[in-house]
């Protein structure tokens, strides 16, 4: 991790030195995410969410959109399900006086498109705050576990972001240039798409060609070769067919995999092919249904 600690800014008159951080939205890795930054000692933290009216946990305190400048955040960090709910937080009147007032360290988690996230960077500066563009990686688990892992790319170093960030991340790759980590973030979910895709196709051929010895063959590709980290991971959620209780939302993958058409070309064919997959798995298991859906119903 890089950056150093910061020295706080006292909230009220005589008051100690707090961080006061404000988390927009509230989702599946913000659910993850609140626990850690309200048990972190010396920060104060607010969340303002359409859907969340009530505080999730002790330590956390409700702000309506009305009061995000009254909260007075040092640190706002964000994370959206679409380019349109991260453009009308960002450019809200209310935020962007709240961002001014302090001239606040603002993190953008989501996963944007490509367009999107170049223009945050312009609309953060003008707001006379401080952009940390950071995509993360580890799903809910890394959320809940504090080991997410942040692409980042800063214009101007934060200390603030970064002991934010710290809390609940465990490894941090910084990039030179605006828009390169979201860049990234959307062919790196489209490359875990495809291997998920690829599941499909290969694992029913060894579940019933080889019949009992199919728990050999689980113990290899779960511990052995390239795909054993994907498979240790997902295939439990294969063999059962239960994608209730998403873990990452096939809907929110189908998004993903339309923004990378950006950098991969809209007629990347295997690119093509996955999102196909991926919008029959939304038909037949709704699209709340957590991502690996993709793997069951394909191959006939």
């Amino acid at each position: 991790m890089t950056g150093g600690g910061v020295a706080g800014r006292p909230h009220g008159a005589g008051g100690p030195a707090q961080m006061r951080v404000l988390v927009a939205g509230y989702g599946v890795l913000t659910q993850g995410i609140l626990p850690h930054l309200a048990a972190r000692p010396g920060f104060s933290v607010g969340l303002t969410s359409r859907h969340q009216v009530e505080p999730p946990l002790p330590g956390v305190e409700s702000v309506d959109a009305e009061s995000v400048q009254d909260f007075r955040p040092d640190v706002i960090l964000g994370c959206f399900a679409s380019d349109r709910r991260s453009r009308a937080f960002w450019t809200d009147s209310r935020t962007r006086r709240a961002i001014a007032e302090r001239g606040a360290g603002c993190i953008e988690m989501s996963t944007l498109s490509l367009d999107r996230a170049q223009h945050w960077h312009a609309e953060i500066t003008a707001a006379g705050g401080v952009g940390t563009e950071s995509p993360v990686t580890g799903s809910r688990s890394g959320a809940s576990a504090g080991t997410l892992s942040a692409f980042v790319y800063q214009g101007v170093p934060d200390p603030r972001a970064d002991q934010v960030l710290r809390t609940f991340t465990r490894r941090r790759y910084d990039f030179s240039a605006p828009g390169h980590p979201t860049r990234f973030k959307l062919v790196y979910n489209a490359w875990g798409a495809s291997l998920l895709y690829s599941m499909a196709a290969f694992v029913p051929v060894l579940r019933e060609s080889l019949g009992e010895d199919f728990t050999v063959a689980e113990q290899v590709v779960r511990s052995d070769g390239w795909m054993a980290p994907v498979c240790a991971s997902k295939l439990d959620r294969m063999l059962s067919g239960r994608y209730d209780d998403p873990d990452f939302a096939v809907q929110h993958m189908v998004k993903d995999l339309d923004q990378a058409a950006e950098v991969l070309g809209p007629s990347h064919e295997l690119l093509a092919l996955v999102r196909e997959a991926f919008d029959r798995a939304a038909a037949l298991h709704g699209p709340g249904a957590d991502y690996t859906a993709v793997t069951g119903g394909q191959v006939r």
